[in-house]
C-alpha cells in the first residue's frame, strides 16, 4: 500500500512538473507568422522620369560648375575653324524602380528648345551620347568631364521653331534595366563642325524649371509572364508526386494552366499530382496563358525509379518533444505526451495498402483500413514508458512497422 501511494505521490510531481514546462514553453516560444509577399501583375506600364541631375560642361570655362542652372545649352567646339567652344549638357535619370527582367517596348528623353543665341541653328544635328563614368552634378566640370560613347547613340534635328526635341534610347535603356551599374547618364551634344564665326548656342529648359518645360525620360515597359515550377521531381512508380505551377509576375489574370507530364498525359489543373507507372526520366511542360493571350512556358523533369521495395511506414507523430495534445511544444530528446494525441504516420507500398495497426506495448488499439492513417490515443494511462508501434500491411501480405518509445501522462 504504502509502494503503491509513494508511486502515485511520484506520478503527480511528475504531473506538474510536466504542465509547469508546457507553460514556461508557451509563453518562450509562442507562434511567429511568415509576412506575405505580394507581386503586381501588371503587365504593361509607362513611366516618365525627370532627371535628378542635369547640368552644363563648357570648354571656354573648363574649371567652373554650373549647379543649378535653369538653361542647358550646347555649342560646337569648331567656329572659323578654331576649336575650343564646345559646350554640352550632362542628364542623369533614376529608373531603379523598373525591373531588371522588364522588356522595354520604347523609351525616349526629350528637352524642350526654346531659343538659341547668334545664329540660328535650326535643322542642325543635336547627338546624345550614353556616358561612361560616374559623374555628380554638384562638382563636375569641363575639366572633371565624365567620357562618354563617342558614336551617336541617338539624333534629332533642331526645329524651325521652339518646342519639344525627342531622342530615340530605347536600345540603351534596355541594356541599363538589364545591367543598371550601365546607367550613368546622358551627354547631349552638337558634334557637327561650324566653320564660320558666330556658333549658334543652343538654349534648353533644364530641371530647375517649372515641370512642364523640364527634361524628361519616357519609358514604356512590359513585364514579361514567368511562371516557377516545384521541379525537378524525384519518386517511384505508382506513387503520387505533387507538382506546383506558380505565376512570379507579369500576365493578366485570369490565367489558364496546362501540364504535359511527358508520359503522354496531361493536366489542366494549377496545382496537381501525378502517378508514373513506368521507371524513366520525364520530360514536364507547364504552359500558362493570361486572359489577354500571352502565353509562356518552363520546362522540368521527374526523375522515376521502380518501385521494388518492401512497404514502407513511419511515425510522424509523435516525434522527440514535448506534446500538450497533438501540439508539439518543444523538441526533447525523447518523447513526452501530456493528454490524448493524434498518432499520424506517412506510408507507401507498390501495392495497395489493405490495413495499418496501431499497437500498445504489443497491444493492437486500432486498425485503420482508409487513409489518411490516424490513431487518437486518448486512453487513460499509468505515467511512464509506453512502446507505440505500427505496423502496414499490403495486397501482397507484406507488412513493414515502425516504433517510439513515448513517456505518456495522462
Amino acid at each position: 500500500m504504502e509502494k503503491k501511494d509513494a508511486y502515485q505521490r511520484k506520478g503527480k510531481r511528475m504531473i506538474l512538473s510536466v504542465v509547469t514546462f508546457f507553460i514556461a514553453c508557451f509563453l518562450i516560444f509562442g507562434t511567429t507568422v511568415p509576412a506575405a509577399t505580394t507581386i503586381s501583375e501588371t503587365s504593361e506600364q509607362t513611366h516618365r522620369f525627370y532627371p535628378t541631375q542635369d547640368t552644363i560642361i563648357d570648354q571656354t570655362t573648363p574649371e567652373k560648375n554650373y549647379t543649378n542652372a535653369t538653361t542647358l545649352s550646347v555649342s560646337n567646339t569648331f567656329g572659323n575653324n578654331i576649336s575650343g567652344w564646345e559646350r554640352d549638357i550632362l542628364l542623369y535619370f533614376n529608373i531603379s524602380m523598373i525591373p531588371t527582367y522588364a522588356q522595354i517596348t520604347t523609351a525616349t528623353v526629350s528637352l524642350y528648345y526654346y531659343g538659341y543665341e547668334d545664329t540660328n541653328p535650326a535643322y542642325r544635328v543635336l547627338s546624345l551620347h550614353q556616358i561612361t563614368r560616374l559623374w555628380d552634378t554638384k562638382n563636375v566640370t569641363w575639366k572633371t568631364r565624365p567620357t562618354a560613347v563617342q558614336n551617336n547613340i541617338s539624333y534629332a534635328r533642331i526645329p524651325a521653331t521652339v518646342g519639344w526635341m525627342t531622342w530615340d534610347v530605347t536600345t540603351e535603356t534596355q541594356r541599363m534595366i538589364n545591367n543598371p551599374t550601365a546607367n550613368l547618364g546622358w551627354q547631349l551634344a552638337d558634334k557637327n563642325p561650324w566653320q564660320t564665326y558666330n556658333i549658334p548656342l543652343i538654349k534648353f529648359k533644364s530641371k530647375e524649371t517649372q515641370t512642364t518645360y523640364s527634361p524628361y525620360l519616357d519609358i514604356q515597359y512590359t513585364i514579361p509572364l514567368i511562371i516557377l515550377t516545384t521541379g525537378p521531381y524525384e519518386g517511384y512508380t505508382n506513387e503520387n508526386i505533387s507538382m506546383n505551377g506558380t505565376i512570379l509576375c507579369g500576365g493578366t489574370p485570369p490565367y489558364t494552366y496546362h501540364w504535359e507530364f511527358g508520359d503522354g498525359t496531361s493536366t489542366s489543373y494549377r496545382n496537381t499530382t501525378h502517378t508514373y507507372t513506368t521507371a524513366g526520366c520525364y520530360t514536364i511542360i507547364l504552359s500558362v496563358q493570361d486572359s489577354t493571350g500571352k502565353t509562356t512556358s518552363t520546362t522540368t523533369a521527374a526523375i522515376i525509379k521502380e518501385n521494388t521495395t518492401e512497404p514502407y511506414i513511419k511515425i510522424t507523430q509523435p516525434q522527440n518533444g514535448l506534446y500538450f495534445g497533438s501540439k508539439k511544444i518543444v523538441s526533447l530528446p525523447k518523447s513526452w505526451i501530456l493528454g490524448p494525441i493524434d498518432i499520424t504516420v506517412e506510408t507507401y507500398s507498390k501495392y495497395p495498402i489493405t490495413k495499418v495497426k496501431f499497437l500498445i506495448d504489443n497491444e493492437v488499439q486500432q486498425i485503420d483500413t482508409t487513409a489518411p492513417y490516424t490513431w487518437t490515443w486518448n486512453q487513460k494511462t499509468i505515467p511512464g514508458k509506453h512502446t507505440l508501434k505500427v505496423i502496414v500491411v499490403d495486397a501482397s501480405e507484406a507488412s513493414a512497422g515502425d516504433q517510439i518509445t513515448v513517456c505518456k501522462i495522462l
